[in-house]
């Protein structure tokens, strides 16, 4: 190349570098004096969200206002210096970091609406509820919780159009942080997560708008369910999870309430074995229950919670009950286990039930378990040489006294009963069914009817069924571990179940007369997995294990015994069908009537712990 052509060339690069690092230059120069303009703001957003979190776990109201006006004022400053750099939006390498920037301005905006949205349609019953605010408009100063009751079976079907509002405004928060990648950033930056923070703010958004999606239809079903405009009868179901059964426990007893308007109105309560009793046919049994408890030949109404999904188990027993006669015709069924009732108690304190004795949440020494679950257990199975008749009857006074003290409790404690009502259906301890087919659509949608769900990716239920083992459920130990191996597309898992049973057992000796709790588990095992997993192999069980198909599932069962004071384990290893897992997402559905379990979980080596006190969608 000639030589004045080399220089040419050399100057024309040189110009091009030297032009390259004046605009490099410029625009560091420029963002570093933006990033110092914008920094203010940004910082007084920051503080007020972490604010307005920090006031709505606090049940303020008041704070949760004025946070709410300081982070609207500071995105309004953001957006407008923002704007002041409108024209770097075209630069290639910056376009799409811009974009990001105006999704998250766009999403604060919408969020921030739906906050204000928020507070005014809870601020009527913050009362009940337990948020100080410093507004009374639209307010009952209510005398007791009843009363606050009632106003809320008047007036909760105004929230409706609030909440579709706010639920809109919060998908439109959600599409709009959806469109960051986050992968287009690093995992840090100066030392600080950069990537993993953009990921936990996309997912808070999606958890608090599917949060809203739920309490529509519970906003839905509430007044119904609460007797307004008409009055409801419901048949109150008892199922002991001491004695572990597919929907929650074993159906022990049952009791009618009326409720009109939010009052309740506590009726009959008598021993499940009555209705037996009445009931003139015979079927025989199920194949399970001829397998795992062979001195029973006929399938009773007791047993009929047979199938894990709570409305399939209440479908059959609803039909059956009613070929009984003289039977009160009722709106929907209302279970309940021995958790709402201890739970209950540790707010309102020990209670006497006339004809009962008394009741408290403190731990008994004999069982190592609340009083009231050892005294209800006492009450109903501890042998005797008198009959008693519907000793297992007890329910319905212990529900009205713990009802009577509830509603005449100081105003203090609404909140912690209002808490106790949510978490026990959230945690399945409570389920309802229902006739109206409007009404269990509702109570579907806000996951309070346990029902086994659809889902397109991995799937996980562990069903456990205590045939014969006393109330031993009550002293056992659960755990789970999930190993999860992708290799060439190919998802193999291993779910081992522990069980750990540390208690002395008791004396199930009859002519003993003493109360039998602990005993030997006989546990049938059910593993509900996504439809068309293949089953590899199953360590531990006692009977060949069965492969079948129930609910839109593949069911995988197996048996097993265990002594008390001993341990066991179940390992299934099997093969998932042909499913989008990029990303890996499981849905893990909580049997009703157990305790909150572990769940430890390791994809791929990289390991996530879990502790499932309700139905949880995880995305590893």
């Amino acid at each position: 190349m000639p030589l004045n052509k080399t220089k040419k060339l050399f100057i024309v690069v040189l110009v091009t570098i030297l032009i390259f690092a004046v605009m490099a230059t410029t625009i560091f120069l420029l963002a570093k004096s933006y990033i110092n303009d914008i920094s203010v703001p940004v910082k007084k957003s920051q503080a007020s969200v972490t604010a307005i979190a920090a006031s709505f776990q606090n049940r303020d109201l008041v704070t949760a206002k004025t946070e709410s006006k300081n982070l609207s004022e500071a995105i309004g400053e953001i957006d407008a210096k923002y704007a002041k750099i409108n024209s770097l939006k075209n630069l290639p390498f910056l376009k799409a970091y811009f974009s990001d920037g105006q999704h998250v301005i766009e999403a604060g905006k919408k969020a921030t609406q739906a906050i204000d949205n928020l507070i005014l349609a809870i601020e009527p019953y913050s009362e009940l509820i337990g948020f100080k605010t410093d507004s009374t408009t639209g307010a009952l100063k209510a005398q007791s919780i009843e009363d606050k009751i009632v106003f809320l079976a008047d007036t909760l079907n105004k929230i409706a159009p609030q909440l579709d509002t706010i639920n809109t405004q919060v998908e439109a928060a959600k599409a709009e942080i959806d469109q960051i990648d986050p992968s287009r950033y690093p995992e840090t930056f100066m030392g600080k997560s950069v990537r993993s923070k953009i990921i936990a703010v996309q997912s808070s958004v999606a958890e608090t708008a599917q949060l809203l999606a739920q309490s529509r239809p519970l906003m839905k079903l509430m007044p119904d369910l609460l007797g307004n405009p008409n009055p409801k009868l419901y048949m109150l179901l008892f199922q002991n999870d001491a004695e572990l059964r597919p929907t929650g426990g074993f159906m022990t007893a049952y009791a009618y309430i009326k409720v009109t308007k939010g009052k309740i109105e506590p009726l009959g309560s008598y021993d499940i074995y009555d209705l037996d009793a009445r009931w003139n046919r015979r079927l025989p049994a199920p194949l399970p229950i001829k397998k795992f408890l062979p001195l029973v030949d006929r399938w009773n109404l007791r047993d009929m919670n047979l199938s894990p999904d709570f409305k399939t188990s209440m479908d059959t027993f609803s039909k059956h009950l009613r070929e009984i006669g003289n039977l009160p015709s009722v709106d929907g069924i209302i279970a309940l286990d021995t958790q709402f009732p201890v739970e209950l108690l540790k707010v309102i304190g020990p209670i006497g039930v006339g004809g009962w004795g008394n009741f408290s949440a403190n731990i008994d020494p004999r069982c190592d378990c609340p009083q009231v679950v050892y005294a209800l257990e006492e009450i109903a199975d501890r042998p005797t040489n008198t009959i008693r008749v519907g000793r297992k009857a007890v329910l319905g006074p212990l529900m009205h006294s713990m009802m009577a003290n509830a509603m005449g409790s100081p105003k203090s404690l609404w909140p912690r009963l209002f808490n106790v009502g949510l978490d026990a259906i959230t945690q399945k301890h409570i389920l309802f069914y229902f006739n109206n087919e409007s009404s269990q659509e509702s109570a579907a949608a806000f996951n309070a009817t346990g029902e086994i769900k659809p889902y397109d990716f991995d799937y996980l239920m562990i069903n456990d069924s205590n045939f014969g083992g006393a109330k031993t459920d009550m002293f056992i130990d659960r755990e789970v571990d999930q190993e999860i191996v992708i290799t060439d597309g190919k998802v193999t898992k291993t779910v081992t179940l522990t069980y750990n049973n540390p208690h002395k057992g008791s004396n199930c000796n009859l002519e003993a007369g003493q109360l039998c709790l602990n005993g030997t588990y006989r546990d049938w095992v059910r593993l509900y997995v996504p439809k068309g997993s293949k089953l590899i192999s199953v360590v531990g069980s006692e009977v060949k294990e069965v492969v079948s198909e129930d609910l839109g599932k593949t069911v995988i069962e197996a048996f097993f015994t265990m002594r008390p004071q001993s341990g066991s384990k179940l390992v299934f290893t099997y093969e998932l069908p042909d499913l989008n897992l990029s990303p890996y997402k499981i849905l893990i559905q909580k049997q009703p009537g157990k305790p909150s379990i572990k769940y430890n979980i390791t994809l791929n080596g990289k390991p996530t712990v879990v502790d499932l006190n309700t139905d949880r969608e995880l995305t590893l």
